[in-house]
């Protein structure tokens, strides 16, 4: 019986200590999509409906692109809005926020309209797009207070080019200068800067649910967060006015997602600097994490990275260099040093040239000319004719003994790693998909190795 008790105390004390473990080991950082059916003064964001499955019917509501015919049938507002179905937007069974994942970061939408909806279906239509008001105050999206490396949304704007004001605030009551951002027309390209494309060359739906005009786009839109600060809400506003197209904006918001604090790669100062072809160069690779990070890298391909692209002319005369980590993984941990790795720049030897003389065949076609100065010599003809065939035997033969050499051989070597500047582009990302930040000014991801003859 002793021994029984001994045992589950035991098991009672082993537990206890499991639990105290987890609850103080560090928290792997993750992606934090923003539910924005509740994060503006604890209610939704979204007041328009702008998220439609192809084949839905939504006539006679107020949307995204409003005023616009598109072939509607009835009288009152007909907007067209993005399809859900194109977009590639995973919609839940039973019904839940559309989720998207755009280069491995989450984004959560709102509830997607499947069914037909509006003044002609007798219903209203669910609201899943924030439609940025005109007012000064914009609005303010609350956000779970913690550290962020960068604020991620997807949006865009109609009816033109239009401009909106983002505001990153903190819970020390101060916030980072408003950034002014000009939001592409859907139906228009990425302005490029902290506007990228991120779901492209998809078709809109009219109020009838049917694919219409030219291929549109979503946008992504990436700001820095102040690592040293706790992020508590973003203020979005617009910048300009769109009353004249007679609705209360031209630009959206679909998703917003959070960055949590990450890291960064430095790819630091290859030795030596210049090799040749045949010789290596190696450099220390430096992992340095943003402030409360933890977690294991996983480098990718270097191979992949290197840049300039070789490919030989033909593909056997040359040799691609190479590159190889002496980690693939490099773990950070709480109050550790930074974690680095070797890397190695591989540059190809060249390899012997291999002279082919040409075949037989060639010394071949020679015979019949030399037979044709021999049938001169022969002759009866004249002394100055005899000297002129000997002239031309000695001709040929010397064309046949020297030709070969000067233009007949092939050179079938492989001249290794050709001369150049090579620029190696180190990446990672770490268990729970993060990637790296950009760098700060002054240190770079990159290895530039110079190959000489």
């Amino acid at each position: 019986m002793t021994t029984k008790r001994n045992s589950l105390a035991m098991l009672f004390l082993l537990a206890t200590v499991l639990a105290v473990l987890s609850l103080t080991a560090p928290v792997r950082a993750q992606n934090v999509p923003i539910d924005l059916t509740t994060s503006c003064g604890g209610g939704s964001c979204f007041n328009v409906a702008g998220l439609f499955t192809n084949g839905t019917s939504f006539l006679g509501t107020l949307g995204m692109d409003n005023g616009q015919s598109n072939g509607c049938t009835t009288s009152g507002p007909c907007p067209a809005a993005y399809s859900a179905t194109n977009l590639g937007l995973t919609i839940p069974t039973p019904a839940g926020p559309a989720t998207l994942t755009v280069g491995g970061v989450p984004f959560d939408f709102g509830l997607v309209n499947t069914a037909a909806c509006g003044p002609a279906a007798g219903g209203q239509c669910t609201n899943d797009v924030l439609q940025v008001p005109n007012a000064s105050s914009g609005t303010t999206i609350t956000v779970p207070p913690a550290i962020y490396s960068t604020v991620i949304m997807l949006g865009a704007a109609v009816n033109g080019h239009h401009q909106a004001s983002i505001t990153i605030n903190y819970t020390d009551s101060t916030s980072d200068p408003a950034i002014v951002q000009t939001f592409s027309d859907w139906c228009g390209a990425a302005a490029g800067g902290a506007e990228t494309l991120a779901v492209g060359a998809v078709k809109r739906i009219n109020a009838q649910g049917s694919p219409i005009g030219p291929n549109c786009n979503l946008y992504q839109y990436t700001y820095p967060a102040n690592i040293n600060k706790m992020v508590a809400s973003i203020t979005i506003g617009s910048a300009d006015d769109c009353s004249a197209n007679g609705i209360p904006s031209c630009t959206y918001v679909a998703a917003v997602s959070m960055k949590p604090p990450t890291y960064t790669i430095d790819g630091g100062t290859p030795t030596p600097a210049t090799i040749t072809a045949g010789a290596t160069s190696t450099a220390t690779i430096t992992v340095n994490p943003q402030p409360g990070y933890t977690g294991t890298i996983t480098f990718s391909d270097c191979n992949k990275g290197i840049t300039p692209v070789i490919v030989g002319d033909p593909p056997a005369a040359a040799t691609a260099p190479t590159c190889t980590f002496s980690t693939s993984t490099v773990t950070v941990t709480s109050g550790g040093a930074p974690p680095t790795a070797t890397l190695t720049f591989n540059a190809a030897a060249p390899t012997k040239a291999a002279l082919q003389r040409p075949s037989k065949i060639f010394y071949a076609f020679w015979l019949p000319v030399a037979g044709l100065a021999l049938t001169g010599l022969g002759s009866r003809g004249s002394r100055r004719k005899r000297l002129f065939g000997l002239l031309m035997l000695g001709l040929m033969l010397t064309a046949v003994l020297t030709m070969p050499g000067c233009v007949s051989y092939t050179h079938n070597g492989n001249v290794g790693t050709p001369p150049g500047q090579y620029t190696i582009s180190i990446t990672g990302a770490d268990e729970n998909g993060l990637t790296q930040a950009s760098n700060p000014a002054g240190t770079s991801n990159t290895v530039i190795v110079t190959v000489t003859e």
